[in-house]
């Protein structure tokens, strides 16, 4: 193809190929890994007779791409250990982070064994998530579940052997109280 400009021919570049590239590969943008920015966030409820009493779940937008810092997480379990007026404790947190690559999601379709692929782990102190990239099609699918237990009746009943005594002093109202001064000899 020929342009002309200022009587002088100019050759434009044929770019179709960069176009076709282009849209092949928006077809194969799913398979690649990308930062997540929200995760889903499990709630499961566990009464005193160790049944599940309720399951919720919400989503949760991280402030910092693939980073639940410590205070988000303190907030989450604040908000969260209170349900129908029972209080909760933290049972355990698991994070589920799906972290495949392009050329393992065939080899994980075939093989039907999950051993090999850890996605599930248990976060064991009251900290900081992390999460690693994952494939953009499977964003939906990472989580991070909070299992509370019902607090039990005994914590909140006081022990009567263990409270404090207050000791009361008698004043004797008939004695009088007066303050004397000391007087300095020169």
């Amino acid at each position: 193809m020929e342009i002309i400009y200022n009587d002088e021919p100019i050759h434009k570049l044929n770019d179709d190929w960069i176009n076709n590239f282009e849209k092949t590969e928006k077809l194969y943008q799913d398979f690649y890994k990308d930062d997540l920015y929200y995760t889903n966030l499990k709630f499961i409820y566990v009464n005193r007779s160790n049944e599940v009493e309720k399951i919720r779940h919400e989503s949760f937008l991280m402030a910092t791409p693939n980073y639940l810092s410590r205070e988000e997480v303190l907030g989450i379990l604040k908000r969260n250990s209170i349900d129908n007026y029972k209080r909760y404790t933290l049972l355990s947190i698991l994070r589920y982070n799906i972290t495949l690559d392009a050329d393992d999601i065939k080899l994980f379709l075939k093989n039907n064994s999950i051993t090999e692929f850890n996605f599930l782990n248990s976060i064991k102190n009251i900290d900081a998530i992390s999460f690693e990239k994952t494939i953009n099609m499977f964003h939906d699918l990472n989580d991070v579940f909070f299992i509370f237990y019902e607090k039990t009746e005994e914590l909140k009943k006081p022990d009567h052997n263990n409270i404090t005594k207050r000791i009361y002093f008698k004043h004797n109202s008939n004695t009088n109280r007066k303050t004397i001064r000391k007087q300095y000899k020169d």
